[in-house]
């Protein structure tokens, strides 16, 4: 009877204390929650460190991948206005950058440029484009291209930064 019992007893202590959902019972929760530590995050501004130079290949490289873009988006048939609209933008903008990073002399020179892409943004945005327009447009924004890259190249412009440019 005293080996059964004790067998019993030995029994039970394994069950209760190999069964999870037993342990569960008789573990007491917090009545709050422990707090979660906050994670010590450290920012490091780079741009500081760029060189005139680096700056604007940073955004000629900026530019040229939103005029592909752009580019591309033209080339489609059925198009979404909101990425011609977002990636024209994108590229006047990083355009605009360039411009501003140059000297004034060659700033002037070629501010034509910046006004005729600006025109052509313009139309973009105002959505006065038509399906039937794509194609001259492409091409008008094309032979932009090869203007930009034959003058803003950074090749062409690094001895004519503005010293200690900074751009956001």
């Amino acid at each position: 009877m005293r080996r059964v019992l004790l067998a019993l007893c030995c029994g039970a202590l394994v069950v209760g204390t190999g069964c999870e959902a037993m342990q569960k019972k008789f573990v007491r929760k917090r009545k709050t929650p422990l707090a979660r530590p906050a994670p010590i995050v450290t920012f490091q501004d780079y741009t500081r460190a760029m060189t005139p130079l680096d700056r604007y290949r940073k955004h000629y490289v900026m530019f040229d991948y939103w005029n592909t873009e752009l580019l591309g988006v033209l080339e489609d048939r059925d198009f979404s206005i909101k990425r011609l609209r977002k990636y024209s933008s994108e590229a006047l903008q990083e355009l605009r950058l360039l411009h501003g990073m140059l000297q004034y002399d060659l700033a002037a020179d070629v501010e034509p440029l910046i006004h005729e892409r600006e025109k052509s943004d313009q139309h973009i945005q105002q959505r006065l484009v038509m399906p039937s327009d794509l194609g001259a447009l492409r091409q008008r924004l094309e032979v932009q291209t090869r203007q930009i890259h034959r003058e803003l190249s950074w090749r062409h412009v690094e001895d004519r930064l503005k010293p200690g440019t900074q751009t956001h």
